[in-house]
């Protein structure tokens, strides 16, 4: 009988037992059966940290069914599930992709990776489920019998989430029976283990030859149940591009943050999106259990973290601890201080070789009168905010540190701060000494991991993982860092160039609603002395909160969109370079009137402790030249100067040539010299590294 919608439950004569299909009968599938292993391929490369790419441990997977197929001469459906786990298991060992996890661990992520998925890209048939409940409740035997390459429990864990697992009495899987309906066997099998007659079982299922003839062959009842409507996605999704399917996302992504009445620069969350998807599967590859989000910018990606862990982390006992290590450059330079015949501050001395007394002074934390007296007692009052060039190598810094007075706070504040600090660092309860102290940050060079480093004596491994590095610090085996989105390690790419270009804005929208960490205090609640600049504040307050609001909405809709599909670190870097270049060169008017109100609350809590971003104009017509001219080569070098032209413009209120500006141009030129130099120029001219460096 062919039903081809409504009710069947009525045309079921009583006492008859049914037998119903599972797929595209009882559960329909959003994407190709393939695809949904590709999916299980990614799924199980990010949970473990395999250092695989997704096609590539499909194809494995493709290669063991058939080598398994032939050794036991049947079909891949009808191969145990544990023998393919086990088989897929010494492949990924054998080759070394796999070093120190587990059979078990492996067989239970290789599960539970299988019931996400599935459960990711199945609906329900409504319908049939209706009628199957109508079965159940006049007392009808209904039993799952399926071709499937899983288990009986995974299916029926499928069931269970589904809340339809009380449907039937029993399920019978394929691979577990090693019997199958592709071949007919399954039916003959079942009807003699559950002694029935087979003239009184009714088959419902939507393939013809499997589901029907093949059971007819038995003498079996049927009820055929086409389902072309969704049968069809089968075809659709088989020729489905990882690369259109990422980039409609970002396109969607674009379009609603740059939308009316949307916070302003909230289309960056597809950076933080893309660091937060990189920095799990960079703890997970590493066994990594702990890490540190460093205030202030890391409160923020916590919380993206810890969301999308939540989401997609398959075993409980496996989840990575994220702390908040409350620090700053300030504080962590305190922390790590030697004593003053040694210390070089060589932080200061290179990031602010122009300092004032005071201004030194302020970097102590010391306080308001104790600056005054050592000031007073230089007689410096009059210059005590003069700021002086090259002040580490001046006379009066010697002064300085032959004073008894600063020699005497200094060196009571710098004990006093190492012994606060390693109370502090106790509370986590972390064995530092053998796990390294792991770091999360926005980055750029890494002074507080340094500094971190030197307050341990380099007796810790202190390991950073940031949003991107844009500078060449004293890298050591002991203090590895990586840039997930860009770095100038092992050299700075076309790619890295561009993602770089705006590192003041990032600052700006990761920032917290709390103080930078100034020192460290036992006796406070959070265990340091922070400091709120008033315009910080009021910038958080009145505009950062909301984007980022905004931003974590985003963040969970990128989430689930990201993860029906598969892609390539390849094609998310392209895209992503791409996406920074339209949002930087297509900046809005209203776009950048808003980023120069954010910017307001731009405060340096060391060194100088200067307010406000500044934009350098002091350029000769000799460097400007040189800039065109760098530029027609290797724009993405001066991609950086040339987003900061449009606020220039801006803020001098050159209105008209802020309207005439040649956006498109720029864009599709900087596009059109990144494929001359891939296409053309690089096999004439693969030797000349300054032109064709530009891997993404």
């Amino acid at each position: 009988m062919k039903i081809t919608s409504g009710s069947f439950a009525d045309t079921v004569s009583s006492g008859s037992v049914i037998f119903c299909d599972m797929f595209d009968t009882i559960v329909h599938r959003t994407v190709h059966p393939n695809y949904v292993m590709r999916l299980w391929c990614k799924t199980m490369i990010r949970e473990l940290g395999l250092t695989l790419d997704i096609d590539t441990l499909y194809f494995i997977r493709k290669e063991v069914e058939i080598y398994l197929s032939n050794k036991y001469k049947t079909i891949h459906i009808e191969i145990p599930y544990d023998i393919l786990i086990k088989e897929l298991y010494n492949r990924l060992l054998c080759s070394n992709v796999i070093t120190d996890i587990s059979y078990l661990k492996f067989q239970k992520y290789f599960e539970k990776a299988e019931i996400a998925v599935e459960l990711n890209v199945q609906f329900l048939n409504e319908n049939t489920v209706r009628e199957l409940k109508k079965l159940k409740d006049k007392g009808f035997e209904i039993y799952c019998v399926t071709d499937f390459y899983t288990s009986k429990k995974v299916l029926l864990k499928i069931l269970e989430s589904h809340k339809i697992d009380c449907l039937f009495n029993d399920v019978f899987v394929s691979s577990e029976c090693k019997k199958s309906k592709h071949n007919g066997t399954f039916y003959s099998y079942l009807i003699d283990i559950l002694d029935l007659d087979p003239t009184n079982v009714i088959m419902i299922g939507d393939n013809l030859k499997h589901d029907i003839v093949n059971a007819e062959k038995n003498k079996l009842n049927t009820l055929y149940i086409p389902n072309k409507e969704f049968s069809k996605t089968k075809i659709k999704f088989s020729y489905g591009s990882d690369t259109k399917d990422y980039k409609h996302i970002i396109n969607a992504l674009y379009k609603r943050c740059n939308s009316k009445n949307v916070p302003v620069n909230s289309d960056y969350i597809l950076f933080y999106f893309t660091y937060t998807e990189r920095l799990y599967f960079k703890l997970k590859n590493k066994g990594i259990k702990d890490i540190f989000f460093l205030s202030r910018e890391g409160l923020y990606f916590k919380k993206l973290f810890d969301f999308y862990q939540n989401y997609y982390a398959l075993s409980e006992e496996d989840v990575i601890n994220t702390h908040y290590l409350k620090t700053s450059r300030q504080a962590s330079m305190l922390v790590s201080l030697e004593s003053l015949d040694i210390e070089t501050f060589s932080f200061l001395r290179l990031k602010y070789p122009k300092l004032s007394p005071k201004g030194f002074l302020n970097n102590f934390d010391f306080k308001a009168d104790v600056v005054n007296n050592i000031i007073s007692s230089l007689k410096l009052e009059s210059i005590q905010s003069v700021s002086i060039s090259n002040f580490f190598d001046s006379e009066l810094f010697q002064l300085l540190k032959q004073n008894k007075l600063f020699i005497s706070h200094y060196e009571k504040k710098r004990l006093e701060q190492k012994i606060y600090f390693d109370t502090y660092l106790k509370s986590f309860n972390v064995d530092f000494v053998s796990d390294g102290l792991h770091l999360a940050d926005i980055g750029w060079g890494g002074t507080m991991q340094e500094r971190l480093f030197d307050y341990f004596k380099g007796e810790v491994k202190v390991y950073a993982y940031y949003l991107g590095i844009r500078e060449v610090y004293n890298i050591t085996e002991q203090t590895k860092r990586f840039g997930l989105n860009f770095s100038v390690y092992p050299y700075a790419s076309y790619s890295d160039h561009i993602l770089r270009g705006n590192i003041e804005l990032n600052e700006q929208l990761l920032s917290a609603p709390h103080g930078s960490t100034v020192s460290y205090d036992i006796n406070s609640a959070t265990f340091s002395n922070e400091f709120h600049q008033a315009d910080e504040k009021r910038i958080y307050d009145d505009y950062i909160s909301k984007i980022q609001d905004y931003m974590f909405e985003q963040f969970q809709v990128l989430i689930e969109a990201f993860d029906k599909i598969c892609y390539s670190t390849a094609i998310e870097q392209e895209h992503m370079t791409d996406y920074a270049l339209r949002i930087g060169i297509f900046a809005s008017k209203h776009k950048i009137s808003e980023m120069m109100k954010i910017s307001e609350g731009f405060y340096s809590n060391v060194g100088d402790f200067s307010k406000g971003l500044t934009i350098d104009t002091d350029r000769s017509k000799k460097d400007i030249l040189l800039s065109v001219k760098a530029f027609i080569l290797t724009p993405e070098k001066l991609f950086r100067y040339l987003l900061r032209l449009k606020p220039y413009l801006f803020i001098n209120h050159k209105f008209l040539l802020l309207a005439l500006f040649p956006s498109h141009l720029i864009y599709w030129y900087i596009k059109f010299n990144i494929w001359v130099r891939r296409s053309v120029l690089l096999k004439r001219f693969y030797l000349k590294y300054t032109y064709f460096n530009f891997r993404n």
